[in-house]
């Protein structure tokens, strides 16, 4: 059984050479330990466990900055740990951190369950999850419970009325809506730091949905 407090610090470890990587790459100076303290108050001790399984057991593929996940298509990935952005340390790709945990505490059950596969960054979707290659659950990521209470509120109000033809660019709430309703899974699940929802998805018809108070029935 796994010791919470060595995956910790075997993410802590890694996301400390990610960042001595990125400075190198970019020619930066490595941050001081408020930088780093910083990332911990962010990223809390259970979302870092998450991740130190996820590095131990294979699932997360580090390689410098950049990262895949296990059993990706070579034509996914890899994808960025941090961003160059105008400060002068590298900038951490939040939302991934959350997205990533989600990913392992799927593919932890669908690694037991016969017919269940688990896919990263598919398509529209932060996490796909297939139950016998029919799409089962849409995982949605944000970091933050302030953003996942935001999309909900405006996810609610386009359940009965989506035309599909308006452009979403920019348009959030809406594609997510779009992509509902010609995907079709059964499930949604929006995930971030300290707030989750589990919705069962209802499909009246061809351009409508309800989501409604559930539990995803992993069994």
């Amino acid at each position: 059984m796994d010791n919470n407090f060595e995956l910790v610090d075997e993410f802590d470890r890694s996301f400390r050479q990610w960042v001595k990587t990125a400075c190198q790459e970019w020619k930066l100076n490595e941050p001081s330990e408020e930088y780093f303290s910083h990332v911990k108050r962010r990223l809390p001790e259970g979302l870092r466990t998450l991740l130190g399984y996820g590095l131990k057991h294979g699932l997360i593929i580090p390689t410098g900055r950049v990262f895949t996940l296990k059993d990706m298509p070579p034509s996914k990935g890899p994808y960025n740990w941090f961003s160059q952005g105008r400060t002068t340390k590298p900038s951490p790709n939040w939302e991934y951190f959350v997205q990533i945990a989600e990913f392992i505490r799927f593919f932890r059950i669908s690694s037991t369950t016969h017919g269940l596969s688990v896919k990263f960054e598919d398509s529209l979707m932060d996490v796909g999850v297939y139950r016998n290659n029919k799409l089962f659950v849409y995982v949605e990521v944000k970091e933050k419970g302030t953003q996942l209470q935001k999309l909900v509120q405006e996810m609610k109000k386009l359940q009965y009325s989506i035309d599909l033809t308006i452009e979403d660019r920019g348009n959030d709430p809406l594609r997510k809506a779009k992509y509902l309703v010609t995907q079709r899974p059964e499930y949604l699940v929006l995930s971030a730091i300290g707030t989750r929802f589990e919705y069962k998805v209802v499909y009246p018809d061809d351009t409508s949905f309800e989501i409604v108070s559930d539990m995803v029935p992993l069994t």
